[in-house]
C-alpha cells in the first residue's frame, strides 16, 4: 500500500471514530460534566439532586422564550442561555424524570396562545416593539400545571431554586399546612368571609395562600403541620411549650415573632363592661425555648436614628405641626447591611421592612446551630426600656437623650441545624383541677379512649428551620399598606409569607440558597468607579460651598447698603462693581469646578479603556504569542542540535 493511500484511510478512519466518539458520549455519558468555574455554576445542588431523585412521576418543563424578538438584548440572550444550560442540567441529572422543551414564540403563532395559556407574561422593552415571552411552565403526569411568568435577569442567583420549587410544587400540589398560635386578631380562616371581614393584608394573603389551622388559646397539642406559625403568643403554660418543643424537634420548621412592646395588641384590647376578659399582653416571648436555642430578647426596644420613619408632630420651639424622624419606627433597607442579601427568605425583597418599637436579639453559640441575620439595624441605634417606649415620647425628647455610640442590632434572624428539647425531664405534670363538691351522685360516663402520647424526643428528628422577628407590629396594615390605593409601600407582608414559603417546602428544597451570579463583574473597574464618584462627590460639594459663599458676600454687601437689592428681590436695578466682582468670582469658580468634574470623567474613561485593552490583549493576543514564541524556540532548539551533530 503506498504512503498516500495509508494516510487518507488513516484520515478517514480517524474522522469515522471521531464522530462515533460524539455519538457514543452523547448518548451514553450525557448526563457527565465537568465544572470548571470558581461558583460552579453548571453543578446542582446537594437539595436540587435530592429533589430530582425523589420525583415518582415524570415532569415536562417548557421554557417559553422570543428569540427573533430578543436579538437586539445581548444581555438577555447571555441570561436565556444560562437558564437553558441550567435546565439542560435538570435534565441530565433527572435521570430521564424530568423533560426539557424549548419553544421559540413569534408574534401572532399557536406557540404564543400556549404561552399565554400556561401564564407566560410577555414584556416589550420599547413602545411598539414585538413582545418578548420569557417564561417557564411546568407540568406533571396529571396535567397539573405551575409557572413562572417571567424569568427576570435581577433573579439570577435563585434561578436553581425557583426551578427546584417548581418541581417541588408540581410533585406536592397540596397548599403548606400551618398551625397558627397567636394572641392577636388574627383569623386566616376567615379573611375570605366578606361578612366577619377586617382582616389585615397579611391575614388575608396568608389564608389565601396557606392552608391555616388557628389553634385554641388553651391547646395542649399541635396538629400534623408542615410549619408551626408563632405571632404574638399570649401566656403560655409549661404543657403549650412542651407541646411547641416537640413539634420543633420532631418537624424542625418554625416562623416566630415576639415583640417587647406591641402596639398591635395595646390596639386589639377593648374593654367591654359586661365581658370582661384579661387584657393582651402587650410583650411576648418563648421564655425557656428561646434560651435553649441560643437566642435572648431582652425587656427593651431598639431604636435606629439613621433609618428613622417621618411621623407628623408639634415641633416644640416654634408649636407648629410638621414632620421629624421617629427612632422607635425605622425601616430595615434592602441593601446597605440591612436585609440579607444571600439567604432566599429575604434576597427578593427591594423596598425594604418597617419596623415598630422592635426589639433586638442576642444569640450564644449552640452545638452544630447556624446563626443567619436577616434584618439588621444601621450602626445609630440605642435601647429604650418597653414601658417607656409604649408611652411614645415625642422624637426631639429622644434625640436629645441620644447616646454618643451606637451598635448594629438584629431584629429578625435564622437558626438552621439540630436543637435540644428544653424539658430534659420530659413531658411537664400537669395539675388536675379542683374537684367540686356536689350531692347527686355522678352520671355515670363511658370510658373515652385514650391517645396514646407521642414519644419524647430530646434532640432534633430533622435539621431544625427557625425564623425569629423580635416585632409583630410589622404585620399590621398601618405600618407598610398605603392608606390612599391600598399598595404596599414596603415588604412587611412579603417578608413573613416567604419565610413561611420557604420553611414549608422540603428538607431539600429549605437547605438551598443563593447563588453566584454568571456575570462576573471586573473588580477593578468596580473601585476605579468609585474612586472617581468620590472625587465628583467633593467637586460638587465644593462647588456647593463655592455658591453659598458668594451667597453670604452678596448678603453681607446688602447689609451695609452697598448692594443694588437685585438680589434683595428689585430685579429692574443694576449690579454694583462689588456685586459684579462676587459674581465673576463664582462664575470661575463654577468654571473651574466644571472643569474639573469633566476631567475627572475623562480621566475614568480613559483609564477604563486602558484596562479593557489589557483585558483583550491578554485574552485574545497574549496566548496565541506565547505559544508562537514557544514554538519559534523549539525550532530554534532543533536547528542547533542538528547544526550541532553535523
Amino acid at each position: 500500500m503506498s504512503a498516500r493511500r495509508y494516510a487518507v484511510l488513516a484520515a478517514l478512519a480517524l474522522f469515522i471514530a471521531f464522530i462515533a466518539v460524539n455519538v457514543l458520549s452523547n448518548s451514553w455519558f450525557r448526563s457527565w460534566r465537568l465544572d470548571l468555574t470558581e461558583d460552579q455554576l453548571y453543578s446542582l445542588s446537594p437539595g436540587t439532586q435530592q429533589t430530582l431523585n425523589e420525583l415518582s412521576e415524570p415532569i415536562e418543563l417548557t421554557l417559553y422564550y422570543s428569540r427573533d424578538a430578543a436579538l437586539p438584548q445581548p444581555q438577555l440572550q447571555a441570561y436565556a442561555a444560562r437558564v437553558r444550560e441550567m435546565l439542560q442540567t435538570f435534565q441530565a441529572r433527572s435521570g430521564g424524570r424530568v423533560r426539557f422543551v424549548e419553544v421559540d414564540v413569534e408574534p401572532y403563532s399557536e406557540d404564543e396562545d400556549d404561552a399565554v395559556e400556561a401564564g407566560v407574561e410577555p414584556i416589550r422593552l420599547r413602545e411598539g416593539g414585538d413582545p418578548i415571552y420569557f417564561g417557564l411552565s411546568g407540568a406533571n403526569a396529571i396535567d397539573d400545571r405551575v409557572g413562572i411568568p417571567y424569568l427576570a435577569m435581577e433573579r439570577e442567583a435563585f434561578l436553581e431554586y425557583e426551578i427546584t420549587r417548581l418541581i417541588f410544587e408540581l410533585e406536592n400540589p397540596t397548599r403548606t399546612r400551618v398551625a397558627l398560635i397567636t394572641s392577636l386578631p388574627i383569623d386566616p380562616a376567615a379573611a375570605a368571609d366578606p361578612v366577619s371581614g377586617g382582616q389585615s393584608v397579611f391575614a388575608t394573603e396568608m389564608g389565601r395562600l396557606l392552608d391555616v389551622t388557628k389553634l385554641a388559646p388553651d391547646f395542649t397539642e399541635i396538629p400534623d403541620a408542615d410549619v408551626l406559625a408563632i405571632i404574638h403568643p399570649g401566656a403560655l403554660s409549661a404543657a403549650q411549650l412542651y407541646a411547641i418543643d416537640q413539634f420543633v424537634l420532631r418537624t424542625g420548621r418554625a416562623f416566630v415573632a415576639i415583640d417587647p412592646a406591641s402596639m398591635l395588641a395595646e390596639q386589639s384590647t377593648s374593654f367591654d363592661p359586661f365581658n370582661p376578659v384579661a387584657p393582651a399582653p402587650t410583650s411576648s416571648n418563648l421564655g425557656p425555648l428561646l434560651e435553649r436555642w441560643g437566642v435572648t430578647m431582652a425587656p427593651s426596644v431598639v431604636l435606629d436614628a439613621e433609618n428613622a420613619l417621618a411621623v407628623s408632630v408639634q415641633d416644640p420651639q416654634t408649636g407648629q405641626p410638621g414632620e421629624a424622624p421617629q427612632p422607635l419606627f425605622f425601616v430595615v433597607p434592602a441593601e446597605e447591611g440591612g436585609l440579607n442579601r444571600e439567604d432566599l427568605m429575604t434576597a427578593w425583597l427591594r423596598r425594604g421592612v418597617n419596623f415598630g418599637l422592635a426589639g433586638g436579639l442576642t444569640t450564644s453559640t449552640r452545638e452544630g446551630l447556624t446563626v443567619t441575620p436577616l434584618a439588621r439595624t444601621s450602626g445609630r441605634t440605642m435601647r429604650m426600656p418597653a414601658a417607656t417606649a409604649m408611652m411614645r415620647p415625642s422624637p426631639y425628647d429622644i434625640m436629645a437623650m441620644w447616646p454618643q455610640s451606637g451598635r448594629v442590632e438584629t431584629i429578625a434572624l435564622r437558626l438552621s441545624g439540630p436543637v435540644q428539647t428544653a424539658f430534659p425531664q420530659g413531658r411537664p405534670t400537669v395539675e388536675a383541677p379542683p374537684e367540686t363538691v356536689d350531692d347527686a351522685p355522678p352520671a355515670a360516663t363511658p370510658p373515652q379512649p385514650v391517645a396514646a402520647a407521642a414519644e419524647h424526643l430530646t434532640r432534633s428528628a430533622t435539621p431544625a428551620e427557625i425564623v425569629i422577628v423580635a416585632d409583630v407590629d410589622f404585620l399590621a396594615d398601618d405600618f407598610y399598606i398605603d392608606p390612599r390605593n391600598g399598595s404596599p409601600g414596603a415588604d412587611n407582608a412579603s417578608f413573613a409569607l416567604n419565610a413561611i414559603d420557604v420553611l414549608g417546602g422540603s428538607d431539600a428544597l429549605v437547605s438551598l440558597r443563593s447563588r453566584a451570579q454568571s456575570v462576573r463583574r471586573m473588580d477593578l473597574i468596580d473601585d476605579m468607579e468609585r474612586d472617581a464618584q468620590r472625587r465628583i462627590r467633593e467637586s460638587q460639594e465644593r462647588l456647593l460651598e463655592n455658591l453659598q459663599q458668594t451667597e453670604g458676600e452678596l448678603a453681607e454687601l446688602q447689609a451695609r447698603g452697598r448692594g443694588s437689592g437685585f438680589f434683595s428681590g428689585d430685579l429692574g436695578a443694576e449690579l454694583t462693581p462689588e456685586e459684579n466682582a462676587a459674581v465673576e468670582r463664582l462664575r470661575q469658580r463654577v468654571a473651574g469646578v466644571r472643569s474639573e468634574l469633566r476631567g475627572n470623567e475623562r480621566n475614568l474613561r480613559g483609564d477604563i479603556e486602558q484596562v479593557e485593552a489589557a483585558v483583550v490583549f491578554i485574552n485574545v493576543w497574549l496566548a496565541p504569542i506565547l505559544i508562537a514564541g514557544a514554538g519559534l524556540y523549539l525550532f530554534w532548539r532543533r536547528q542547533r542540535r542538528g547544526s550541532a551533530q553535523r
